[in-house]
């Protein structure tokens, strides 16, 4: 079976920096609208939350490059599953056990929603998230179901064609809720990526671009474009930099982001999206509460904590989870498979 080339680490560092992104927002202004800040932080960060369309694009991209590599689909969900659940479940756990103890307004949950959780496809359940966070899972399986229905049905040779007619379908499906001929349902967005389907393509397209480059790719990712600028206006301008990223990425002009520290953050950024809000807005009550709280630690210390939780269980969780399952499956214990296909996502 064929294996992945060699890693990409700018993807892990515009993961990182993804993640840091949707950090600086939680702290430095979602905290404050939910709770209020006794001090307030040293700068605001309203638009970090849209770190979250740029981890999209790194999956589109990475999961398009996996399952085109992959011989067998049984392999790439195990390889999937294999990365996101051991760190997702210790994450889950840890999440709901801080917040059951310190508790923290509007995020606590019952058990019974929290063990739901551990399925991670709580959102079709109409279950609440341990973690606000965890609603882009959601999104990211919906990704990850319907690329598997391409590869079942030999179709992925044939994205470009799919992509215009997915983008297509989001265009008309836009404009029908814009003007109020149809109301969706927001299980519907989500499962068949109404919302953020054009962002993964985007991702896809760029893979293309870096190895199968045609014409045509870029009339896709205008396409992808005008779709961002239908659902979410002037947040265009924003994707408009997120390709420019790409572009320069895949042109090989980003050599910076291979830098050790950068690549490291990539590495735990998973871990580090996964437990960073909850329990980051446990920490700067704490601070509040016993009068430590300055305009920068409220910013550095949960940071600096969650950085060290997320290295913690990427050492000790992510890494030997990820690396039993696939040795388990590549052994016979859940197949008969010699190899698996390794993913990067």
């Amino acid at each position: 079976m064929p294996v992945m080339n060699k890693r990409l680490y700018e993807l892990d560092s515009i993961r990182g920096i993804a993640a840091v992104m949707v950090i600086l927002y939680h702290y430095s202004f979602r905290y404050g609208q939910l709770y209020g800040y006794e001090v307030p932080p040293p700068f605001s960060l309203p638009y970090g939350k849209y770190g979250v369309q740029l981890f999209f694009i790194v999956s589109g991209f990475v999961i398009f490059m996996t399952l085109e590599k992959a011989a067998y689909l049984s392999d790439f969900i195990v390889s999937r599953l294999s990365r996101l659940y051991p760190a997702y479940w210790v994450a889950v756990i840890l999440t709901f056990l801080v917040v059951r103890v310190f508790s923290l307004p509007g995020r606590e949950i019952r058990i019974k929603y929290a063990v739901l959780n551990l399925t991670m496809i709580q959102s079709w359940l109409a279950v609440p998230n341990v973690d606000g966070v965890y609603w882009t899972l959601a999104v990211e399986l919906s990704f990850y179901a319907l690329m598997c229905i391409l590869f079942i049905t030999k179709l992925l040779p044939k994205i470009e064609l799919v992509s215009w007619l997915w983008l297509g379908v989001m265009a008309i499906c836009s404009y029908l809720s814009a003007n109020h001929f149809i109301q969706i349902p927001r299980v519907v967005t989500a499962t068949y990526l109404l919302e953020y389907g054009n962002l993964f393509i985007a991702g896809i397209m760029f893979y293309r671009l870096m190895h199968q480059p045609r014409k045509s790719q870029y009339f896709v990712l205008l396409f992808a474009l005008v779709i961002e600028y239908f659902l979410h206006k002037y947040l265009v301008i924003l994707i408009v930099i997120y390709f420019e990223i790409f572009w320069s990425f895949i042109k090989g002009y980003l050599a910076i982001l291979t830098a050790k520290p950068l690549v490291f953050l990539g590495s735990i950024s998973y871990s580090l999206y996964l437990i960073h809000q909850n329990i980051g807005y446990i920490i700067i009550q704490a601070l509040e509460r016993f009068g430590v709280a300055t305009s920068t630690s409220i910013i550095l210390i949960p940071l600096a904590i969650s950085v060290l939780i997320a290295s913690l269980m990427y050492k000790y969780i992510e890494k030997p989870g990820m690396k039993f399952i696939r040795n388990a499956w590549k052994n016979g214990r859940f197949g008969k498979h010699e190899t698996i296909v390794t993913s990067q996502a």
